[in-house]
């Protein structure tokens, strides 16, 4: 029996396939072939067709032969039934292409074929890919995430048009193939002075044809908001905007506008904000990446090149996965920058960084200060930080993952988590080096803050390292990682020590050793890396709960403080001055004023915390305050008696505190 391949073959010729008409030759051929449908008309988007096969003959097996196109297929592809009776079905995948397409499908048997012939159209979709959303709209102070979804009909490409502040998530990593629906999620870095717009763009592999989302972020009005702090209450991180609108305002003392911090992606990874409980309720961020940032926006007006500003954050990790390396640096002239490289360390992969973040089981927070001065004339009207994620490693020393789920927070409650602000026309006289060691008599309401900006206000930059752990003595700081970290480094000019609140009172009724020699201990530690260094031992103030510590008045209960402080100074060689922040506490309560409390009747509220940053300034330079100094957040009355108060205590007492300059 002659073959009837001739007839199966297809004839290729300008992309149409077919299969032979007339080459059976088998005289003894009784096959025959019928189906319902031999011609299929698709539109674009393809589509499955059913076609009912007859075949009729020996053994009733047929076979076929479909076009190796990716675009049609036939299932099944041949076959043996009893009946003679098959159901087939073609699938037609979408035509994005400009032009029309056709095929055939040749089935046949022994003795007979049958042709189907496939016809479709070229695409009638706009552009290369189906957009859930073609413009996005951002207003100012808008970071939340919003997703798009898109449907490719072919095989595309992405590319963005001056969308340097645009983070995009969610692009998939294998590239972007037709059919295989993903959503992509993009919002803004954070606030801006001015309105700006990007596109995101699509361009189809095989038609050329594009599909443009345009992206548009509404400008901030950049009234001056210095100085920003943000400061939350455990009840009020909640409802502060990072969780609706994805960025976090200093809601305390701003100016006439409002400054904002958000987290910025650049990973192509979505980050996670929430509200920790790691310590109180705290806006919090996970996810972060090498690159990755937090970003300080502050509406300034215009800031002449020379101004300094001074940027001082609280920060802390939830748990370990999370990065544990940062820099610290300012928007300047068109680029960021970091400050003098001489602030910066360098851990044991060789990174340079300002500061570190860990989880530590019984908290231990990092508290950064850093000052900047402009390059650049800012005409823009809006100050950047950011603090930025460097190198691959995690709070254990251990490789950081892309995809980790570690928890940075910014603490709330008795924790002013960030201060930014700027000293336009006011000339640096100087730059001192200060490490400040206390609990929470010095971190509430962020005195070391308050001290640096006071200072600042007057023409003196500090450079400050500090750690503020609560319930701390100072033999605590002996072994706290962080306050080792300050004791471990060289060349202070001040070195500030706060111990326990109430321990020099009871020394001073009852000498313990130990007292004495935990005091010793760390500014002997002090001493060795800053021998010409000024040693000052705070004297704490007295507070009005249990009846003033059962001393029944401030008076009585400040007199056995101070003289304990006074005592212990002395006796250690290495301490220099006391700082008599308890008497200018006496003198205010003594005076009238006694609203420097927290809700505790012990810790200081933002007045008391004023009246210390107050005390320690004079003791340290030991001039009046000018014109210029900062009220720190405080009624501007109530800062100036405060401040009143401070200079009565100090100057012109200097020999009383053991204060010599």
């Amino acid at each position: 029996m002659k073959c009837n391949i001739l007839f199966a073959m297809m004839l290729i010729s300008g992309g149409l396939y077919a299969c032979s008409s007339d080459d059976i030759r088998d005289a003894n051929a009784i096959g025959e072939i019928t189906a319902d449908i031999t011609d299929i008309s698709v539109p674009s988007d393809g589509g499955t067709y059913i076609i009912n096969l007859g075949v009729k003959g020996k053994g009733n097996t047929w076979k076929s032969i479909v076009p190796s196109d990716p675009w049609m297929t036939m299932t099944p592809t041949g076959g043996y039934h009893k009946s003679g009776h098959y159901r087939l079905s073609v699938e037609v995948s979408p035509n994005s292409g400009k032009d029309n397409r056709q095929g055939e499908i040749c089935i046949y048997t022994t003795s007979s074929h049958l042709k189907i012939n496939v016809q479709q159209s070229a695409t009638t979709r706009d552009g290369c890919c189906g957009l859930s959303d073609k413009e996005v709209f951002f207003s100012a102070t808008e970071c939340r995430y919003h997703d798009i979804t898109v449907s490719p009909y072919e095989d595309i490409d992405m590319t963005t048009s001056d969308a340097e502040w645009l983070q995009i998530a969610g692009v998939p990593e294998g590239g972007m193939t037709a059919s295989k629906e993903f959503t992509i999620s993009i919002t803004p870095d954070g606030p801006y002075p001015t309105g700006r717009s990007a596109l995101i763009s699509f361009v189809g592999k095989e038609s050329g044809q594009t599909s443009i989302i345009e992206v548009k972020h509404a400008g901030h009005d950049c009234q001056p908001a210095f100085p920003s702090r943000w400061y939350y209450t455990n009840s009020e991180a909640a409802s502060c905007g990072w969780l609706i609108s994805g960025a976090a305002e200093a809601n305390y003392d701003t100016g006439s506008q409002r400054s904002f911090v958000s987290a910025v992606g650049v990973n192509n990874l979505k980050l996670n904000r929430s509200i920790s409980t790691a310590y109180k309720n705290s806006i919090a961020v996970s996810g972060l990446y090498t690159g990755d940032y937090l970003l300080f926006s502050i509406p300034s007006g215009k800031l002449e090149a020379g101004t300094s500003v001074d940027f001082m954050l609280t920060i802390s990790s939830a748990n370990n996965s999370a990065p544990k390396y940062w820099i610290c640096e300012i928007y300047d002239g068109g680029q960021w920058r970091c400050p003098d490289q001489s602030t910066l360390s360098t851990n044991d992969d060789g990174v340079k960084y300002s500061f570190y973040t860990k989880h530590f089981s019984s908290y231990q927070h990092t508290s950064f200060t850093q000052s900047f001065t402009l390059d650049n004339t800012l005409i823009d009207g809006m100050v950047r930080v950011r603090c930025r994620v460097v190198g691959e490693r995690n709070g254990l020393d251990a490789k950081l993952s892309p995809t980790n789920s570690g928890e940075i927070y910014l603490p709330s409650h008795e924790f002013h988590f960030c201060t930014a602000t700027a000293y336009p026309g006011i000339a640096r006289k100087d730059i001192k080096k200060v490490a400040i060691l206390g609990n929470s008599f010095t971190h509430y309401f962020a005195s070391a803050f308050l001290l640096k900006e006071i200072a600042r206000s007057q023409g003196h930059q500090l450079d400050i390292r500090i750690n503020a752990k609560g319930s701390q003595y100072l033999s605590n700081h002996m072994e706290l990682e962080l306050s080792r970290d300050i004791t471990d480094r060289s060349g202070y000019d001040y070195i500030i020590l706060q111990e326990q609140s109430t321990r020099y009172s009871d020394y001073a009724n009852n000498p313990q050793e130990t007292t004495l020699s935990d005091c010793k201990a760390l500014t002997a530690r002090f001493r060795n890396g800053s021998p010409t260094s000024k040693i000052i031992l705070e004297n704490t103030w007295a507070f009005p709960k249990s009846n003033w510590n059962n001393f029944g008045s401030s008076s009585e209960f400040e007199k056995h403080l101070l003289n304990g402080t006074l005592a212990i100074a002395k006796a250690d060689n290495n301490v220099d001055w006391v700082s008599p922040i308890g008497v200018a506490f006496d003198k205010a309560v003594a005076a009238g004023m006694s609203d420097l409390f927290y809700t505790d009747s012990k810790h200081p509220n933002r007045n008391g915390a004023y009246l210390k940053s107050c005390v320690n300034y004079l003791v340290i330079f030991g001039e009046k305050f000018d014109k210029n100094v900062s009220d720190g957040g405080c009624d501007p009355t109530v800062a100036a008696r405060l401040r009143a108060f401070a200079e009565e205590t100090v100057l012109g007492n200097e020999s009383d505190y053991m204060i010599t300059r």
